[in-house]
């Protein structure tokens, strides 16, 4: 509605090509009576500004029918070019909330349209741009004037962004606008930081940065020189190499300042990605940065609140807790912990402890911890601190992994943690021993030093790759116990009476005998069972004795542990080699072009440079979170990632290409084309 009320206003306001027609124009029809201001616009125009708003809403993300269709409109017998309107609208503010409205409006309507750009350029939007860049801030109004120029950067990064350097549409654009005078402003932004409006004086001189960098890159000329290591020094700011409609593209990022990748997360990417191929492994690894921007987004919310944050942060501190508290209680239990007899009986009464004397005075076959003075004092102290630890321990696991665990497996994500986790049982059990551990003279504590498997990989990947094949190892036990049983039939059935009951072999029921033949089992020995056979002591019985020992040899030991022992090896094996195959990609092939290291030494581009700074996979991550934490405008190349990032479509990514390559080989083709007309 108040787009149609308006269109006569906007329409009378802008053809009439000088303020006082737009001034009478919105007196009319708004019902303004307000006085002008310094810049000769009156100070309050709602209805233009409203309008203006709508039509660059109506353009949000680059919507190429509605861009073309303000342009045009030819189911109109009046067609009205809405994008010339706001050119001409800009030739008359030069400050205010209407100004950047209105470029924020052109930005809309001129993105990823080549059509609208040379309509804007034709239209001397590039001097309009100038006069607004080389304009002095007034000393009362910094921060709009910060927010102002940052707006021009935009909408001039938006008419080079679809550029190249041999175009005739660039050129048009070069020939107008004064690289200089950008340079000198993003001085001045930079001067800016630290003060009042400091937040908007550093996004000006980024956007200010990207631009002249983009112009750096199409023309091969240094335009940035010493802003270069200013900007590194003041600015947080990353770049990513993408593949847009055809060509490579550079795009530069502000960093965000919040916001941690935890140290888990970056080693179950690094060994984590599926690498079978060159385009499993780029999905593969959208997939991961889907689920690690969601973790970080995730972890900052809870950073917000300190004490939270503290836990959190210092999760290393807990696991270290744990265990070395365990073992430092269950040194003392070493010290502490005595036969009371044997010390009392090996020892004259004067040399032994008062309180081994007191314990063996009381009962001369005890058997627990004597406790000695302070003992119980120090376990409960040291008990605390350690439940603590735990409790913390806990904690920071559930609070930074409670969005991460779910009932059931998905095959769409990747770090996701079922709620029967080994793990969440795992601590379970410390919480349940710490707390028992007071209570049992700290006897229990020997059960977390089994946590030190969690504070080193080496220890984490042998049992790891015992457990490998752990089903397959589940299905081995019941084979073994029916051997056994079986066996326990035949000796009970027929050989009951050899068993020696001075050598605890029993066999007076089938339960005794299947327990005997369970110990015997599990005990090494040169074959067979080796029982005493007390009764069969004929050479005939040596037959009978060399078919049950051998066959159970053969079935038992020779097979069944075999097995076992195979199944282990092979779990380490396979994890070595799904290792080694990791790590030699990763150093060998690049995770998001897929070049190998060979490919780029032939063409003098260091290996190192290239995977740390042009295609470093967590500067394209960081580039992700940029995206989705972003509450602005985007560019078009921005627009596009961001929609085939969360779809996880790798086709974004530069595959088998990289722009120093490509600039590399250019250069060589410009030499080959020029030796061949000097040749002829």
């Amino acid at each position: 509605v108040v787009s149609t009320q308006s269109t006569g206003n906007i329409v009378a306001a802008i053809e009439g090509n000088n303020q006082l027609c737009m001034i009478q124009a919105m007196r009319d029809r708004a019902g303004v009576e307000s006085p002008m201001d310094d810049t000769g616009i009156v100070s309050s125009t709602p209805i233009i500004r409203l309008s203006v708003q709508l039509i660059g809403a109506m353009c949000e993300g680059q919507y190429t029918d509605m861009q073309n269709y303000l342009r045009f409109q030819d189911n109109k017998l009046v067609s009205h070019n809405f994008l010339v309107m706001l050119i001409r609208l800009l030739h008359c503010v030069r400050s205010g909330e209407l100004l950047m409205d209105t470029m924020k409006a052109i930005n809309s309507m001129i993105s990823a349209n080549d059509v609208a750009k040379e309509t804007a350029i034709e239209n001397d939007i590039v001097e309009i741009l100038n006069a607004i860049v080389a304009a002095e801030a007034p000393a009362n109004d910094y921060e709009n004037a910060q927010e102002i120029k940052a707006n021009t950067y935009a909408l001039l990064s938006t008419l080079v962004e679809q550029s190249n350097m041999l175009s005739e549409f660039y050129d048009k654009v070069r020939e107008e606008l004064d690289v200089y005078t950008l340079q000198s402003e993003i001085n001045n932004h930079l001067l800016l930081l630290g003060t009042e409006g400091g937040e908007k004086a550093q996004t000006a001189a980024f956007k200010g940065y990207a631009l002249l960098k983009k112009i750096s890159a199409l023309e091969k000329k240094d335009y940035v020189g010493k802003l270069d290591e200013e900007i590194s020094q003041k600015l947080k700011v990353g770049s990513v190499e993408v593949q847009w409609k055809g060509h490579l593209e550079k795009v530069y990022y502000p960093i965000p300042s919040c916001g941690h990748v935890r140290n888990k997360v970056r080693e179950q990417l690094k060994w984590g990605i599926d690498r079978k191929s060159k385009f499993d492994k780029q999905r593969d690894f959208l997939i991961w940065s889907q689920e690690i921007v969601e973790d970080v987004a995730h972890q900052r919310y809870f950073m917000s609140v300190p004490f939270i944050s503290w836990i959190m942060a210092h999760e290393l501190w807990w696991d270290w807790l744990v265990f070395l508290i365990a073992l430092v209680i269950q040194l003392w239990l070493l010290k502490e912990w005595q036969d009371v007899s044997w010390v009392v009986r090996s020892n004259n009464e004067t040399k032994v402890a008062p309180h081994m004397m007191e314990c063996y005075q009381q009962d001369k076959n005890f058997t627990g911890v004597c406790p000695s003075e302070g003992f119980y004092f120090t376990i409960v102290c040291l008990g605390t601190v350690h439940l603590l630890a735990c409790i913390f321990l806990a904690l920071s696991y559930f609070l930074s992994n409670y969005h991460r665990i779910c009932l059931k497996v998905n095959p769409n994500k990747r770090m996701l943690i079922t709620w029967h986790s080994f793990y969440h049982f795992y601590l379970l059990s410390l919480l349940i021993c710490s707390c028992l551990g007071i209570w049992s003279d700290g006897i229990l504590y020997c059960f977390h030093l089994f946590h030190i498997a969690t504070l080193f990989d080496l220890l984490g990947r042998v049992i790891r790759g015992a457990t490998k094949h752990a089903d397959q190892l589940l299905v081995c036990v019941p084979f073994a116990a029916i051997i056994a049983y079986i066996y326990a039939i035949v000796y009970f059935g027929a050989f009951r009476n050899m068993f020696d009951k001075t050598k605890m072999e029993y066999c007076d029921t089938l339960g005794r005998c299947l327990v005997t033949v369970l110990k015997n089992s599990l005990r090494p020995s040169a074959g067979g069972h080796n029982y005493s056979w007390t009764n069969r002591r004929d050479f005939k019985d040596l037959w009978i004795r060399l078919i049950i020992d051998a066959s159970f040899w053969i079935l038992f030991t020779v097979i069944g542990l075999n097995v076992v022992t195979s199944l282990i090896l092979d779990g380490f094996r396979q994890l070595k080699a799904e290792r080694e195959r990791a790590l030699k990609d990763m150093t060998t092939l690049c995770t998001i072009c897929g070049l190998t290291k060979d490919h780029l030494n032939t063409n003098g581009i260091s290996w190192a440079t290239h995977v740390e700074r042009e295609h470093n996979i967590w500067s394209y991550i960081t580039f992700f979170h940029y995206l989705q934490e972003h509450d602005g405008r985007f560019s078009a190349v921005e627009n596009e990632v961001l929609q085939k990032f969360q779809k996880a479509d790798p086709s974004f990514l530069p595959s088998g290409r990289c722009i120093s390559m490509d600039t590399k080989l250019g250069l060589e083709d410009k030499k080959m084309r020029k030796a061949g007309r000097e040749y002829c």
